[in-house]
Formats: structure tokens, C-alpha cells, sequence
């Protein structure tokens, strides 16, 4: 496994306040594909809120008082799982270690939860260059996606 990241930082429960700030990290048509398939650049305003739903537990990184990245846990019951999703890190903090914090403290809070064997992310074929981030976390390659082309990262509960 890998050594835990340095950076100082916690995630604390999504609320709707950031909605406008975190729909501003994502700054190009190439993030927007990335973290969330989009292809009608630039995302709609209220695109953070349509992540919002039933069995998806939304969280925020903060750092020095300021969010700098923001994630999702979608609970995947028949898998015995939960799934990272639309992970993103503010544009002016990304290749710092937040991201790969992120992950981590994504990681325990998904593993905390009774019956859950793994914790899983899908990653879209034209997102390899985060997968140095996935890796650091403890992530590694399982199989491909089975609904979009990709590939699938697992941890599993140690």
C-alpha cells in the first residue's frame, strides 16, 4: 500500500453553497469529458446539483479553509462496493496531492460501512494521466469497464 499523502486537508459532507464553485473547476472541454463524459462544453450551471441523488454520498476537500477538490461515493450494494466518482481537484491545486488525498480519505469513509469488500473507480480511456493519482492511493487495475471504454481500478478492504 501506499504511504499516506502529506498534504494537510479532511472532507467534510457536500453542501449546495459550493455548487458554483466546484462547476468552476471545470474549466475545459477536456476536464469535462473527464470527469463526467461530458461533450457540450461548457457544462450546465446546475451540474453539480444533477449529481446529487439517492445513494450518492457527495464530499468536499478543504484545505487552509478553501475547497480544493470535490468527490462522490456511489453506493453499489451488489457488488458489495462503493464506487469513487466525479473526482475533481481545483485547477490551481491539482498535481499536488489533493487528489490522491481525496482518494484516501474517499477510501476509508467508503470501507468504513458494514459488508463492504472493495471500493472501485471507472475510469474513462481518455483519462490515463491520472492514473499515477489512482496508483498512489492504493488503486490498481482490475479489468476493463463493461459500459463505457475504460478501465477499472479497485482497492479492496484490508
Amino acid at each position: 500500500m501506499s504511504k499516506p499523502i502529506s498534504v494537510k486537508a479532511d472532507i467534510v459532507p457536500y453542501s449546495k453553497d459550493y455548487a458554483r464553485v466546484i462547476r468552476s473547476w471545470i474549466d475545459s472541454p477536456k476536464t469535462y469529458r473527464n470527469v463526467c463524459r461530458g461533450n457540450d462544453y461548457p457544462p450546465p450551471q446546475n451540474i453539480v446539483e444533477t449529481w446529487q441523488r439517492k445513494g450518492v454520498t457527495s464530499y468536499i476537500l478543504f484545505s487552509n479553509n478553501k475547497p480544493v477538490a470535490y468527490g462522490e461515493l456511489w453506493n453499489r450494494p451488489h457488488e458489495l462496493a462503493y464506487e469513487i466518482a466525479h473526482l475533481i481537484v481545483e485547477p490551481t491545486n491539482r498535481f499536488q496531492g489533493y487528489g490522491t488525498k481525496m482518494l484516501q480519505l474517499l477510501y476509508q469513509r467508503g470501507v468504513s460501512h458494514k459488508g463492504v469488500a472493495k471500493v472501485i473507480i471507472n475510469l474513462y480511456k481518455e483519462n490515463t494521466a491520472i492514473l499515477g493519482c489512482y496508483f498512489k492511493a492504493g488503486f490498481q487495475i482490475s479489468s476493463t469497464t463493461t459500459y463505457t471504454e475504460g478501465l477499472r481500478l479497485i482497492r479492496l478492504v484490508t
